[in-house]
């Protein structure tokens, strides 16, 4: 019977443009996702929100990043990034000071009450891992670790040639 005419046949096509790597990425996407919304909803019990703490995630690993380079590495606008540092400011958990090697960037410094803050941002992350990785070995979160790396060094790569 003629593919255009049997839907079942159709059907069996279209499945066939879908591969394993399409569905391996998609796959990171959906857990992705789903755990920055369960996250999001345990921090904002303490008054954050998914914007302010990719921030502060941001600047805990690298203190010396401008709100500029913030918003590039997190890819939103800078009116967005700026609303959600406000929001820190004015909670008291940051502060936004003029850069001294470019007096036109802002530089972000984290505040002691941040600090204290740390804790229960840990342990709230602590907790959703728990879940996440319940029933995944050691041994496998390194396999799979060392496994995105590589994807991410690939991706690191396309980019630069890609400049």
């Amino acid at each position: 019977m003629d593919e255009k005419r049997d839907p079942v046949a159709r059907l069996r096509h279209r499945r066939k443009i879908i591969t394993d790597d399409d569905r391996i990425l998609y796959l990171m996407n959906e857990i992705s996702r789903a755990a920055r919304r369960l996250y999001d909803a345990r921090v904002a019990r303490i008054g954050l929100n998914q914007t302010q703490w990719r921030i502060i995630a941001q600047l805990l690993r690298d203190p010396s990043l401008t709100q500029a380079e913030i918003a590039r590495r997190l890819e939103l606008e800078s009116a967005t990034i700026g609303q959600a540092i406000a929001g820190l400011c004015a909670k008291g958990l940051m502060e936004r000071l003029r850069a001294e090697s470019d007096r036109r960037a802002w530089q972000l410094v984290l505040t002691e009450r941040l600090d204290r803050l740390l804790p229960e941002l840990r342990a709230s992350a602590d907790r959703l891992h728990d879940l996440l990785w319940r029933n995944v070995a050691p041994h496998e979160k390194r396999t799979l670790r060392h496994i995105l790396a590589r994807i991410s060094a690939n991706l690191d790569q396309i980019r630069t040639e890609a400049e």
